[in-house]
């Protein structure tokens, strides 16, 4: 037996004559405090993700006493649906104002949900050093989805369900394809696509059924699995 700390070889050869002697040793009780600071630790691992899951119940909070985000659901709203199909509409628009309703919640349960994913997802790529990958896909899928959907359903949208729906995507394709262990199950990106699926049909039958933004969801998913296809895999023992 090897001991890292000499001046512990007592309290071992005392713990192993108990042993012998036949008298139970109960395991020691993990410290509160030492489980709080490995939590905190762990998630500061993963800041790209920390950041994201603390920016988002704020600007939550933000929106219940400030009109700010009025401006942000209705950019666009004097071109659609008209202008929808002239390239210069989006250039009018510009990047920023596209992509900000990623950012946006308007009821605690689509908050809670889209956060819990982002913190899941997140957290998984960050752990393969894969935090420039996670900053693209916020970037992108968001504003691909934001795109999308503005062109199907126009203005007034909000929420991050277009990069949960592209990190699933990435996830997904490069688990299968590449065998990346991210430790999410595979069934996920198929029950994600069945439900996105399902709620294209019921609105397409009746539209405003659900109030889900279906354009943001499949513009996500896809911009997702291009960008998984695309990125180089990192290589790791």
């Amino acid at each position: 037996m090897f001991i890292a700390d000499p001046r512990q070889l007592p309290l071992v050869k005392g713990f192993i004559d108990d042993w012998h002697r036949g008298v139970s040793v109960a395991e020691p009780k993990e410290s509160v405090s030492i489980s709080v600071f490995a939590g905190v630790m762990s998630a500061v691992q993963t800041p790209v993700t920390l950041a994201l899951v603390i920016l988002l119940p704020l600007l939550y909070l933000a929106m219940q006493f400030s009109p700010f985000w009025h401006e942000w659901v209705s950019s666009g709203q004097t071109l659609w649906p008209e202008q929808r199909y002239a390239l210069a509409s989006y250039f009018d628009m510009g990047l920023w104002s596209l992509w900000r309703p990623t950012l946006l919640h308007f009821s605690l349960l689509h908050l809670l949900n889209n956060t819990f994913w982002c913190w899941v997802l997140g957290r998984a790529l960050e752990k393969r050093g894969e935090w420039l990958a996670l900053i693209a896909l916020i970037a992108v899928c968001g504003l691909t989805g934001n795109i999308l959907q503005w062109w199907y359903q126009g203005p007034a949208f909000g929420g991050i369900s277009g990069v949960v729906y592209g990190l699933v995507g990435w996830v997904g394709l490069r688990q299968r394809r590449d065998h990346i262990a991210y430790g999410i199950p595979p069934a996920l990106m198929t029950v994600m696509v069945v439900i996105m699926a399902i709620t294209i049909a019921a609105e397409t039958i009746e539209p405003g059924l659900t109030g889900i933004a279906n354009g943001g969801h499949l513009g996500g998913l896809l911009a997702g699995l291009i960008l998984g296809w695309l990125w180089p895999v990192k290589k790791t023992r």
